[in-house]
């Protein structure tokens, strides 16, 4: 592993200022805190793993290059997209391009590069197939470049229809497909080998089974925990209101700046409600969104109240609810009482 830090040095060190320059961008917003900690994390488990494994000493450089910077360059087009939105809600559309656009460009080089890692334990398809026999990694890693530069295309042309939820959804399918067709390839290739009367013995390792298998439940546990995670609570003071929001940055209004306060029920039934910059879960709903009802809006709710206090602040339309319909209300008549004193 030494031997892997001083060869890759001054890589290593551009890469870290390449990460830190991206945090540096995004360090005032609250929305990129977590995201941050988790290039940061990432970066510094991925860059360990590689260099921990000694059979990446004859891999090719531009290879381990390729791993070092990806995720450095990825943390900050993102921190600098999102300061852009921070700037002007109108930017929306410009992230979902560079996203579309970067994660294709991604793909297609990772897809040029693919079918020249050597066999290895951290980089490429490490599947059980392709680990234990030479021929099934090449063949597979062959395979998985043109499939990933084929994927990395579509990413792009999804890219030209970024409103589009077909694109969206082409977009994941597109990105799952590289990955899950490439493990499917490399099993089938071991198949027919098989079917051929090669004889191929296959010794499942129960130490790196358990350790998949652990990832995994992380993983899930991970996921179900972000579905629910969050909070939204509203302070009001004497002359200004604060939405503070766990995941999403707060928001604060002077009672001054509202220009009219409404209370509605069953709003975005029908409204073809989008999250174009925010978080979303199952609980709640934070940051810009549209629909036809009210075009770009801000938005602070929970997903079990179903009544909203909307305002309209010097033509944004600001959107937030209470847990239940009594909180909502409680809400709405806290404002209303604030603005007539102000």
């Amino acid at each position: 592993m030494k031997e892997m830090i001083k060869k890759y040095k001054g890589t290593l060190i551009c890469s870290v200022l390449v990460m830190l320059a991206g945090i540096l961008v995004g360090f005032t917003m609250a929305q990129s805190i977590w995201i941050n900690v988790f290039f940061v994390v990432t970066d510094c488990i991925l860059v360990t793993i590689i260099f921990y494994d000694n059979r990446n000493r004859q891999q090719s450089s531009k290879v381990i290059g390729m791993v070092i910077w990806m995720i450095p360059v990825t943390a900050l087009i993102y921190n600098g997209m999102a300061r852009l939105i921070s700037m002007d809600a109108d930017s929306e559309n410009l992230f979902m391009a560079v996203i579309y656009f970067g994660t294709g460009l991604l793909f297609m080089i990772i897809g040029n590069y693919l079918p020249k890692v050597k066999q290895n334990n951290t980089i490429g398809i490490r599947v059980v197939w392709t680990l234990q026999d030479e021929e099934n990694w090449s063949a597979t890693h062959r395979f998985s470049g043109k499939l990933w530069v084929a994927s990395g295309v579509l990413c792009m042309l999804c890219g030209l229809f970024g409103e589009s939820i077909a694109a969206l959804v082409l977009y994941i399918v597109s990105i799952m497909a590289a990955a899950i067709v490439s493990i499917l390839y490399s099993y089938l290739f071991y198949k027919k080998k098989m079917a051929a009367g090669e004889k191929l013995k296959i010794q499942y390792n129960k130490k790196t089974i358990v350790i998949y298998v652990i990832v995994s439940v992380f993983v899930v546990i991970f996921t179900i925990w972000t579905l629910f995670w969050g909070g939204i609570d509203i302070s009001f003071h004497d002359n200004d209101f604060t939405v503070e929001a766990q995941g999403w940055s707060d928001y604060t209004v002077d009672y001054e700046q509202i220009d009219s306060i409404s209370y509605k029920e069953n709003l975005f039934q029908n409204g073809n409600d989008r999250r174009t910059n925010g978080m979303g879960n199952l609980k709640y709903g934070m940051g810009n969104f549209r629909n036809d009802i009210y075009g770009d809006y801000i938005r602070y709710t929970h997903a079990s109240c179903h009544s909203y206090v909307v305002m309209d602040i010097g033509g944004k339309i600001l959107v937030v609810n209470g847990a239940d319909e009594s909180e909502t209300k409680k809400i709405y008549d806290t404002l209303r009482e604030k603005c007539q004193m102000n």
